[in-house]
């Protein structure tokens, strides 16, 4: 079987670093853990991505939340976003009571800024697939930067993570720098923010020995030296990990010329981390349940147009062309960078056994 993630090649690059060093680290620990490996990772972040400030959290979805919170949007605010991403993206704006305001992606599946004119307080705007936004068209007062998958990726030439007021980072398993489980970040360059975030990473006090050190309100979402130690040994490996999926995305791109697939493409002013590869087909839910009938395992990214789900939205009546084109036919194939030579070639001769001739002729128009 090929999978789509293989979570145990992961423990074969870092287990052994990690191990060693989380030994060392709960042997050593007294009543609390120094907080080394945090702000080892916190600067290494900053000098990737391009930031004055970056703060561990515990997931990326918290990472939303503090960022919200850090935006001071509170009940009844309009927060204009991408009407096509994970879930992670839109459920944090409907916890803090606000609106979301769901604007289309463009063809690459980014979400489209060009045109936005509702008044809101703030836009959440979100990388997909390893390409950012086109942040030089968003004119806007408090752009938060939804950088989840765009960890390693350019804007014009430039850290895609470096760009909005504040920009968040997840390390969960299926990202570009992955820990075993969840992890997060939320980065700024403004002092103020990043203040106001590390106070809400922790319940939003100082000391918890002072009294009346509450000073916002805030969530749990406190970094962990053991995480905080697994991303470092990550950290370790990010370039190589990097290379290699490009590696797998130029021989995926090279072979599906001979399908006549039709691979989706990134903007010119983007410089992809290759996050995930994606192709779009007629019937994505049946190759992909062919695909696995035939041991290779891929993923459906996405199944949801939030504009049409009555829960999150009043905008059911809207046009949203390129997510409803995305929803039907978007499937991406296994990319990780511990995908073998091998395993990449199965991928592609079992693509070209189930795949149909309908599915060749695919293409996303708007």
């Amino acid at each position: 079987m090929v999978k789509f993630i293989p979570i145990n090649r992961l423990y074969n690059d870092i287990g052994e670093q990690y191990l060693d060093l989380v030994s060392t680290l709960y042997k050593t620990a007294d009543t609390h853990f120094e907080d080394h490996y945090t702000t080892e990772c916190e600067t290494i972040l900053k000098n990737i991505c391009g930031r004055k400030h970056a703060l561990l959290t515990t997931s990326g979805t918290a990472s939303i939340n503090i960022m919200l919170l850090a935006a001071d949007i509170n009940p009844g605010d309009n927060v204009i976003t991408t009407s096509y991403s994970c879930p992670a993206t839109v459920m944090p704006i409907k916890l803090m009571g606000a609106n979301p305001i769901f604007y289309d992606i463009n063809r690459y599946g980014c979400q489209d800024v060009a045109d936005i004119t509702h008044n809101a307080k703030a836009i959440l705007v979100t990388g997909l697939y390893g390409d950012s936004c086109d942040f030089d068209k968003i004119d806007h007062p408090m752009v938060l930067n939804d950088s989840a998958q765009c960890m390693g990726g350019l804007y014009k030439n430039k850290s895609s993570v470096s760009h909005g007021d504040m920009s968040i980072l997840s390390f969960a398993t299926n990202k570009n720098c992955p820990v075993f489980g969840t992890y997060g970040a939320v980065l700024t360059d403004n002092d103020t923010l990043a203040e106001k975030i590390w106070l809400m990473r922790r319940n939003g006090y100082r000391n918890r020995d002072v009294g009346n050190s509450i000073q916002h309100i805030g969530i749990n979402a406190q970094p962990h030296e053991d995480k905080a130690l697994q991303l470092y040994c990550s950290l370790q490996h990010l370039e190589k990990w990097q290379a290699r999926r490009k590696q797998i995305a130029d021989f995926y791109k090279d072979e599906l010329k001979k399908l006549d697939v039709t691979v989706r493409q990134s903007p010119s002013y983007s410089q992809t981390n290759n996050h995930k590869f994606c192709i779009f087909v007629d019937n994505k839910t049946m190759l992909r349940d062919k695909m696995l009938d035939n041991g290779v395992e891929c993923q459906l990214h996405y199944t949801y147009n939030f504009s049409q789900v009555p829960l999150l939205s009043n905008q059911l009546d809207s046009d949203f062309t390129f997510t409803e084109q995305f929803k039907q036919h978007a499937i991406s194939l296994p990319s990780s960078p511990w995908l073998t030579d091998t395993e990449a070639e199965t991928v592609v001769q079992t693509l070209k056994k189930c795949i149909t001739d309908a599915d060749k002729g695919v293409t996303i128009n708007g």
